[in-house]
């Protein structure tokens, strides 16, 4: 442990002249650094997060105090790798910086992986959600050109014209007919996940995970 904040002390010193805006002026000048590696920790950030505290102090002669930092974000971590929160962050999509030590991070772990199943069937449900608004616009807007296309036809006096227009109509009721076949297997997906995200939000529910 000491030669990996050793190696973060080298990395700060090296990164010091370039800029970063993880902290304002101000809150370098005022820096508690044990609270600031502890509210790191707790919101899932790893140590080295430090490195761009020290870039965003640099302008004004301010070096985070590295012992300080570290002792919060031992004790931060220790907070943050708790079953409950590692399902939520799960659930969330929020990505796993290590952080935890090796006695919390299995149950932490664990936790977080099922999150990250719901967090995963919702995703699904979102992207065929939007696949089948996307369809429907799309349908709308041919739907719109058709009309205009049968408008012009009556009006034409060109016959070039009107069988062009004649054989757009065609092509847009032929993707008319592959949008709504797409949106046909969108729908039976979409009730699939949405039965499975029951299951599984059930089975959270008996877990203690959901109250």
């Amino acid at each position: 442990m000491n030669n990996v904040y050793a190696l973060l002390n080298l990395m700060l010193c090296l990164c010091l002249l370039s800029a970063c805006s993880t902290m304002s002026k101000e809150e370098c000048k005022m820096a508690d650094w044990y609270l600031k590696g502890l509210d790191d920790a707790s919101a899932g950030y790893a140590a080295d997060r430090v490195i761009d505290h020290g870039k965003a102090c640099a302008k004004v002669n301010v070096v985070p105090n590295m012992r300080d930092y570290r002792e919060g974000h031992a004790k931060g971590a220790r907070l943050y790798c708790v079953p409950e929160k590692g399902y939520r962050e799960g659930r969330r999509g929020a990505a796993y910086n290590g952080i935890c030590p090796m006695e919390l991070e299995d149950k932490f772990l664990r936790a977080y992986r099922d999150g990250q199943e719901l967090y995963s069937i919702q995703r699904n449900m979102d992207n065929l959600v939007n696949e089948i608004n996307n369809n429907n616009s799309r349908m709308d807007s041919s739907y719109s050109e058709i009309a205009r296309l049968k408008h012009d036809i009556v009006n034409s006096n060109s016959e070039q014209d009107r069988r062009y227009n004649m054989r757009r109509i065609d092509e847009l009721q032929d993707d008319i007919r592959n949008l709504e076949f797409n949106s046909g297997r969108a729908h039976r997906e979409l009730e699939l996940f949405r039965n499975d995200y029951r299951i599984v939000e059930d089975k959270h529910i008996r877990m203690g995970y959901i109250r």
